[in-house]
């Protein structure tokens, strides 16, 4: 599922990153063709960056999701704060008081969302429907779920429920679209996302969903056309340029994303836009432009694995192992479970073997 990148918004429901491919060769450790694109891993899976500072197909509050509820009152005061542990704490207090309260489950789930809790979060936005089956958040956030399992039928189905109740409503017009998109209709997926622009036509992160949408059945330039437009949507909002500069690099215009992620890094400059200018430097070819980034990111951010990582890589296929070993080494100590801790651990035994090091 297509996500638009949400920088360290307080409150959302976002999972930093984008829906990227991620290059698993070694390049210069690896024996791979030295006239290959370096490699570096893909940003993680984005989140959308909504009005409310939820992600896209996500939603934290709205016309039925008041509570007159104290502890959901005060989750929901600890989600906007950034505090998910306290949120989570006070609508679990609020389930236990009165489990058949549906805005309660509503926004236990959406913690668990966040926290990346899928089997958790998708059982309480199921709970939250069955005490109150108009209540179109869960039912946006469900379908969310649902298309990032790939369950496109359900979702679909869900939404076209929930649209019929309520068809003004852009959130649920693009999760249809994202889950009849899944499913191969991509006919009835331009017509969900273009209805959705039409209900809100100055939002960029429909215009940035579409426009994946649209790749992905090869219509780049139309594509093109959609993210030109949401670019200038954006204005300052460093977020979605990230996100309209991923689908730039999904396309493989490099220049163009790097100087999208210009824009991007002058509004916020932030590790992992470092990172996204990196991977698309690597694309043009640039070996040196791509590791003063990474380096330029580790330096803002020392805990950040992913910076570390990317820097690794881009040292080894510069031919500097030694350097190259000890940064994918803090990976390690930073994010030992991490998505790529077996391939730098893979890669500090090949590089070990090629410096002739134990």
């Amino acid at each position: 599922m297509k996500r638009i990148h949400e920088l360290n918004t307080v409150g959302s429901t976002a999972r930093l990153g984008a829906a990227c491919a991620v290059l698993v060769a070694l390049a210069a450790c690896g024996g791979e063709n030295a006239s290959r694109p370096p490699e570096t891993p893909a940003p993680p899976p984005a989140a959308p960056a909504d009005a409310d500072g939820a992600e896209p197909g996500r939603k934290i509050e709205g016309p039925v999701a008041p509570t007159d509820s104290d502890d959901v009152k005060k989750g929901i005061a600890a989600l906007k704060a950034g505090d998910v542990n306290g949120a989570k704490a006070a609508f679990e207090v609020a389930v236990q008081k009165n489990p058949k309260q549906a805005d309660a489950h509503h926004y236990l789930g959406l913690v668990n969302d966040q926290t990346g809790n899928v089997a958790e979060a998708e059982k309480s936005y199921r709970r939250a429907l069955e005490l109150s089956p108009d209540l179109e958040e869960s039912a946006t956030n469900l379908a969310a779920l649902l298309v990032e399992a790939g369950k496109f039928d359900e979702a679909a189905g869900l939404m076209k429920k929930a649209i019929a109740k309520n068809p003004k409503s852009a959130a649920l017009q693009v999760n249809l679209g994202m889950a009849l998109s899944g499913k191969g209709d991509a006919d009835g997926a331009s017509k969900a996302f273009e209805e959705a622009i039409k209900l809100e036509p100055s939002n960029p992160i429909h215009l940035v969903t579409y426009a994946g949408h649209l790749a992905r059945n090869n219509k780049k330039d139309e594509a093109i056309t959609r993210l030109k437009l949401a670019e200038k949507n954006a204005a300052n909002d460093a977020g979605v340029l990230a996100s309209v500069a991923l689908e730039y690099k999904g396309l493989k215009d490099f220049k163009t994303c790097v100087a999208v992620l210009d824009k991007a890094v002058s509004q916020k400059d932030v590790a992992e836009l470092r990172i996204y200018r990196g991977t698309c430097k690597l694309g043009l070819k640039d070996l040196a432009g791509a590791t003063t980034e990474f380096k330029d990111a580790v330096a803002k951010e020392p805990n950040n694995a992913l910076a570390h990582y990317s820097l690794g890589n881009a040292l080894a296929d510069g031919g500097k192992l030694t350097e190259a070993i000890a940064e994918w080494e803090a990976y390690l100590k930073l994010a030992p479970d991490g998505p790529q801790a077996k391939a730098a651990e893979k890669k500090i035994a090949i590089a070990k073997a090629k410096s002739g090091k134990k």
